[in-house]
């Protein structure tokens, strides 16, 4: 069977979990009528999307363990992952204030939409917002109640290591939102060529997403299979050692679809990060590499909520032109980077099977 088999065949487990602890939870602390709007918002926020974060973890258990992929069941893992990963899209939304994630209306919008159908006093757009974080704070603490059953069933010592790490993720991840959102803050003077900077671009991606994406839950995966802490440690080193290039490159690519993706397959719309800003690799090496004309044109668009679909697409062939093949170099780079990693690892050749099939998931899709 092969790895995108497995992964076909543990999603319907993982998304099953997931929707049983959040329904759970809103029953255990007294969900009613009167918070439906808040509920429905909540349980749509965990639909749709790929489910990496768990499939990692799935990879994680079975390297630990030694186990055939598709026989491992995470259900409590799983839905920590799932759950926190919808809790930092909540947020993310509200902060970037996207409509859209995955052709749907944000959690945000819909609220906001309820309250002015309700003709409630007070600003749409505010309650949205304001409900939106709430919805966000919930699904975290549904999360965290996951996360805690799962280290409920391990022993002492990796019980203790899996807490730490979960704790780890989730604050790397609020560190590495606020330097995006500082980022993005940042003026940008088109007659400088090193107004951006790769380094920095690259330095957000790896504390926001190539971490938390594929390398946290791999490793968290990694102890629930140990049978102690002490006989994981250089597993885990060794993980992180392959999986933290791939988890950039798996950025990279995102980075990319951001651009130049397919809205009905990304269910983003088209050009939506040059819309928010976003301050990515991408970015900063067509930057690097433009005129100052060209980046001026840029700028137009950068951050520029109406900018339209003329500037947008002057801007996407300036990218396209300019950054895109140094991009897709950089990807090259990095995959490189974890193939060599993998090739003088001690892990045995089902293990690097299983990681070679994962590269190629996580590096050349295209949603």
């Amino acid at each position: 069977m092969t790895l995108s088999d497995s992964f076909a065949t543990l999603r319907a487990h993982i998304d099953e979990a997931t929707t049983a602890s959040l329904t759970h939870l809103l029953s255990r602390v007294g969900a009613s009528g009167r918070s439906e709007e808040f509920s429905r918002a909540v349980v749509t926020s965990v639909s749709g999307g790929k489910r990496f974060r768990a499939l990692m973890a799935h990879v994680g258990y079975a390297i630990s363990s030694d186990t055939a992929l598709e026989t491992v069941s995470l259900p409590h893992l799983s839905a920590a992952l799932e759950l926190y990963q919808a809790s930092a899209l909540v947020h993310d939304d509200i902060i970037d204030k996207a409509d859209e994630r995955r052709g749907m209306p944000t959690p945000h919008r819909t609220l906001a939409d309820h309250h002015a159908s309700s003709s409630w006093i007070g600003s749409s757009t505010d309650f949205g917002r304001h409900a939106a974080i709430l919805v966000g704070d919930f699904l975290f603490s549904a999360a965290t109640s996951a996360a805690d059953e799962q280290a409920l069933t391990l022993r002492e010592d990796c019980a203790r290591a899996f807490a730490r790490r979960f704790a780890h993720m989730h604050a790397e991840v609020a560190l590495g939102q606020y330097l995006d959102i500082t980022a993005e803050q940042t003026p940008l003077d088109p007659q400088r060529t090193d107004a951006l900077s790769t380094n920095d671009s690259l330095e957000v991606a790896l504390h926001k997403s190539a971490h938390y994406s594929v390398v946290h839950p791999a490793i968290l995966g990694a102890i629930c299979g140990a049978e102690s802490f002490d006989c994981v440690t250089e597993l885990l080193d060794v993980l992180e050692t392959i999986l933290t290039p791939w988890g950039l490159a798996f950025q990279l690519r995102d980075d990319d679809l951001g651009v130049f993706g397919d809205p009905a397959v990304t269910g983003k719309p088209a050009g939506d990060d040059l819309r928010e800003g976003k301050r990515t690799a991408l970015l900063a090496l067509t930057w690097e590499a433009s005129s100052p004309a060209e980046r001026r044109a840029l700028t137009d668009v950068l951050g520029v909520a109406p900018a339209s679909a003329e500037q947008i697409a002057t801007a996407t062939q300036i990218v396209e032109r300019n950054g895109r093949a140094a991009h897709e170099a950089e990807i090259a780079r990095l995959v490189a980077d974890g193939y060599a990693a993998l090739e003088t690892s001690s892990l045995n050749e089902d293990s690097r099977t299983l990681l070679r099939e994962l590269c190629s998931i996580l590096t050349t899709r295209r949603s």
